[in-house]
């Protein structure tokens, strides 16, 4: 049963690529572009529209910093690189210059950022997304280099055709091609009229492991390395039948040569020796390539290339590279800078490995998270707190926000001018970290934020490069009495355990948002309040709207101005199309919180930090507790390990 059901999965694989499969002559190709003219386009649009098919997602005005008003989000992406929507969205607007057929599209797009900051995953991505693209590509039977079958209309038959088929025709055969359709006869008739509309042409699908329309080129030993990875080389076996200007006694198969149609990537750019780079000179801008002993060679393709700060600071230095400067385009690509996003790679990462099945405890990936877009923020004069940075940042409305009126944009446009996020703490040094945790933890199949925090501090005697001063300014992120990440996890225990400890919290909560919404509607309005009981109308409950504003530090003062910013929240969320209650709106929702938990902390003090007490009550209250923070994604282990440890804090701080 199990062998029919295989053969039937490899027969339908069979009869699936039989579709794709297409062959004729150029002929029939032209009737094809006749129905279809976006079929030759060229590599920068090919590549822009097959990012483009997958569709966008909206962003927010207030996300966007200026010159990105038309910022959206690319589906393409989204699996795969977070938080780099401004880098994404300018390569995006490379492409679209190049589908447009202007000159930036000859550039050699060059991706400048720290390590592990995703240069090489974007080209990685769009690499397997022009092999799995399913718009057809069509090229000359037999070309070594795959090239485009309108190279086959003769030039001065060119302008005609252009306006039949309604496309653009550029460039030149190749030599192969050439010597194929005007030497041999077979293309031939009795007149000798070369008969270029019979020359075979098929469809083709890029592969870089097929050497077909996708390149990879990677620096080595300057001593060692030869251009001819790049543009081909002499076959010495056949130059004593050929001869040496011969086209059959050259083989075409250079990094430059096989990526024609698609795309190059070249690795770490600017490590190369220099000479490799003087190719690229005539290639970014009039795409062609010189090869010994040939015509220049024309080549269809996107140079994507990719080298960080320290190399590309050095090489635009030097003036002597000017010619390479102007045609490069030059993008960058910070770290990611929100924690949010940041969580989601060490999530996919975990996903993707057999620790899949160890739990993570709530806020785990948060706390590593964290600490990795600290070390990347930089010194702020509009937020000089890098915690509150981190977490305006990070879309988190804070309780100081509406006393501090901190404006996002001129905030993250102030740390763009500070080249922020081109250092700190690369991804891949948090998942070393993360991972050696997982293995530790495995057997007892969880880990909770204190394992990721001991990680990240063993992790830093497993890592070169950091000097004295940035491992110290690290280490004090991480783990520093005050502002660290530590003592952000600390205030987060303490807040988990007393709302595990609270009975019927969101019922509590929301019945005193409520009554509070209603009271502050009031007072705005300058409307009395009925009593649902006596039915008689009596100003705001003061003293109740004071007992929770005070709670976050509203003075007398700013009160007005705190009530009012509370509608003019409101206002703008219901304007989105959002919801807004409780659980929204931040500066409210803490200041409840801490009203309520202060009722308990007694309670929760006496069960949790005395060890010693085993009265029924007691043990039934830690009970509750421990099945409340299971409902809330904890388990038996992360839950009991979450009590010892604020029940430590709360006997340290007496």
């Amino acid at each position: 049963m199990a062998r029919e059901y295989f053969r039937k999965i490899i027969e339908e694989s069979r009869k699936d690529r039989r579709q794709t499969q297409w062959e004729g002559t150029c002929l029939d190709y032209l009737m094809l572009v006749k129905e279809n003219p976006a079929i030759p386009q060229l590599a920068p649009g090919r590549t822009y529209n097959m990012v483009m098919e997958r569709g966008t997602q909206g962003i927010e005005d207030s996300l966007k910093l200026p010159d990105y008003e038309d910022m959206v989000r690319y589906e393409f992406f989204k699996d795969e690189l977070f938080g780099l929507e401004e880098p994404l969205h300018d390569i995006m607007r490379f492409f679209k210059a190049g589908a447009r057929r202007t000159e930036t599209g000859k550039r050699i797009l060059i991706l400048v950022g720290p390590v592990s900051s995703g240069k090489s995953t974007i080209a990685s991505l769009l690499k397997r997304g022009l092999e799995d693209d399913p718009t057809p590509i069509f090229a000359i039977k037999g070309c070594p280099i795959h090239e485009e079958p309108l190279h086959l209309i003769p030039r001065n038959q060119r302008a005609r055709w252009e306006d039949v088929l309604g496309v653009k025709i550029e460039g030149d055969l190749c030599p192969m091609c050439r010597f194929i359709l005007t030497e041999k006869g077979e293309y031939r008739d009795d007149q000798g009229n070369v008969l270029w509309e019979q020359f075979p042409v098929l469809r083709i699908g890029l592969n870089e492991r097929a050497r077909c329309g996708i390149g990879t080129f990677q620096p080595s030993d300057p001593k060692n390395q030869d251009i001819s990875e790049l543009i081909g080389r002499v076959d010495l076996s056949k130059i004593t039948q050929y001869g040496e200007t011969d086209p059959r006694a050259y083989n075409l198969d250079g990094e430059l040569e096989i990526a024609n149609r698609g795309l190059v990537e070249y690795v770490e750019i600017l490590k190369c020796d220099i000479k490799f780079h003087y190719i690229l000179i005539t290639l970014a801008q009039e795409q062609v390539i010189k090869a010994p002993g040939f015509p220049q060679i024309y080549v269809d393709e996107v140079i994507l290339s990719h080298t960080n700060q320290t190399e590309f600071d050095k090489f635009k230095a030097v003036r002597e590279n000017e010619a390479l400067h102007d045609r490069m385009y030059p993008i960058f690509v910070p770290y990611n800078l929100k924690v949010k996003e940041e969580e989601k790679i060490y999530k996919k990462l975990i996903e993707r490995s057999e620790f899949k099945d160890v739990h993570l405890a709530p806020y785990t990936l948060t706390t590593v998270a964290q600490f990795a877009v600290l070390t990347r923020l930089t010194e702020s004069l509009i937020c000089p707190n890098l915690i509150k940075k981190s977490k305006y940042y990070n879309g988190e409305p804070l309780a100081e926000k509406e006393k501090d009126q901190v404006d996002l944009v001129q905030l993250r446009l102030e740390g763009r001018k500070k080249a922020e996020g081109m250092s700190g703490i690369s991804p891949r040094f948090v998942a070393n970290a993360l991972n050696v945790a997982l293995g530790e933890k495995e057997s007892l199949g969880c880990v909770n934020p204190l394992d990721a925090i001991r990680a990240l501090r063993a992790n830093f005697e497993h890592h070169i490069g950091f000097t004295d001063e940035e491992k110290g300014r690290y280490l004090n992120l991480l783990i520093a009495e005050k502002d660290s990440v530590l003592s952000e996890f600390k205030e987060i225990a303490k807040k988990e355990v007393n709302r595990a400890f609270l009975f019927a919290y969101e019922d509590q909560a929301q019945a005193l948002f409520d009554n509070y919404m209603k009271n502050a509607t009031a007072f705005c309005l300058k409307k009395k309040i009925r009593d649902p009981v006596t039915n008689e109308e009596q100003e705001a409950d003061e003293k109740l709207m004071r007992s929770i504003e005070e709670m976050i530090g509203v003075s007398e003062n700013a009160k007005r101005e705190f009530r009012q910013g509370i509608f003019v929240f409101k206002s703008d969320a219901l304007d989105r199309g959002k919801e807004f209650s409780f659980r929204t709106y931040n500066p409210l929702q803490e200041a409840i919180e801490r009203k309520l938990i202060g009722d308990l902390k007694n309670v929760v003090s006496l069960t949790i930090a005395d060890r010693t007490r085993k009265d029924p009550k007691t043990m039934e209250r830690r009970q509750n507790a421990l099945e409340a923070l299971q409902e809330k994604g904890y388990c038996p282990i992360c839950a009991e390990n979450l009590l010892h440890f604020v029940g430590d804090l709360l006997r340290k701080e007496g």
